[in-house]
């Protein structure tokens, strides 16, 4: 279980390969194709709509570096 921001969350897999991020009271959030990405969505974008806390932006303005693997 993965908790961000109060939101009490666990990622299920299914029989499918794919991933959802699902609240503790049965919500489900985001589905993707790797358990790394629904993590990041759900954390840094979806709980923090859920919030209002979300500004819209979910990369560095003017920012040189790309994170990653490529």
């Amino acid at each position: 279980m993965h908790m961000e921001n109060n939101h009490k969350y666990t990622i299920e897999e299914s029989c499918f390969g794919l991933f959802t991020s699902v609240l503790h009271d049965g919500t489900r959030m985001v589905t993707g194709l790797t358990e790394e990405s629904v993590r990041r969505c759900t954390d840094e974008i979806h709980i923090p709509v859920m919030q209002g806390t979300f500004d819209g932006w979910t990369s560095k303005p003017k920012a040189s570096v790309v994170n990653g693997k490529l």
